[in-house]
């Protein structure tokens, strides 16, 4: 399998980069970008096994994007760090399908990126179009037992004084607990009103979407599943896999039937 490592340039002059691990195929399918999970505060590009990269790779080059993360940086520059990450792939392969991937937060950019550039399709494991969401705006029940324990010194001593693209979730994920458990997610992100059309995907531009195959599990304890019906309910050519676990990356651990659903028939 053959992969390189590059990078491009921001505006505001901060190097992103990226890695292409090209399709083991001689006539690829397309072009997959993917972009990580994490809440938009933890994470990594390179964060999915690699079984499930020799499946995406089988037949499409698939890009492992990255972009800034928040709090140090706010939700209108990682969204533009995803455009940019989507423009400098599509002008190299130009002539091929477009395809963005993410995994929770990572498919809401997914998304985001659909709404604004031209995509081919989309897959989306358990994400989200918007976050005018009620389990979003309220403290998260999973976290706020923890989130008691995480006093605001050690949150200072977590968030950096500059921008960063990788942040492990041993080191980072107690800033995602206390944002959720405290309902100052948001709060991190820059957004101030909830509502705000930049951050919402409404259901008339859902239904000038590409096409799009999800997976979420029904008792996710982190995005509901709810938001995936939404989706899905909008989408006119929509395929869905629900889940009966009550987890949310429930991919995290590698099997038959995790491969299995990577290998769908949604590309």
């Amino acid at each position: 399998m053959s992969q390189y490592h590059s990078e491009m340039i921001t505006e505001d002059g901060f190097t992103l980069p990226f890695t292409v691990i090209e399709a083991k195929t001689n006539s690829p399918k397309g072009i997959i970008i993917y972009f990580h999970g994490g809440g938009l505060i933890f994470g990594d590009a390179h964060d999915l096994a690699q079984p499930y990269i020799d499946v995406l790779s089988q037949n499409f080059h698939l890009v492992l994007a990255s972009y800034r993360l928040a709090p140090e940086s706010k939700i209108n520059v990682i969204i533009r760090d995803v455009l940019l990450q989507y423009d400098t792939i599509k002008q190299r392969y130009s002539s091929l399908p477009l395809f963005t991937f993410g995994r929770s937060a990572g498919a809401f950019l997914a998304m985001l990126v659909s709404l604004h550039r031209p995509v081919d399709g989309i897959l989306d494991f358990y994400g989200y179009c918007r976050v005018h969401v009620p389990s979003f705006l309220r403290p998260n029940a999973q976290y706020q037992t923890l989130s008691s324990k995480i006093t605001p010194d050690i949150i200072n001593q977590l968030i950096q004084n500059k921008p960063l693209i990788s942040g492990p979730m041993q080191v980072r994920y107690p800033i995602y607990i206390h944002a959720r458990g405290e309902a100052k997610w948001l709060y991190y992100l820059g957004i101030q009103t909830s509502t705000q059309s930049d951050y919402n995907i409404s259901p008339q531009q859902l239904k000038g979407f590409p096409p799009m195959f999800i997976v979420h599990c029904k008792n996710d304890p982190d995005v509901p599943y709810t938001e995936s019906e939404h989706i899905y309910q909008n989408v006119s050519n929509c395929q869905i896999e629900s889940l009966n676990f009550n987890q949310h990356d429930f991919d995290r651990v590698v099997n038959e039937t995790n491969i299995s659903l990577y290998k769908g028939d949604c590309l």
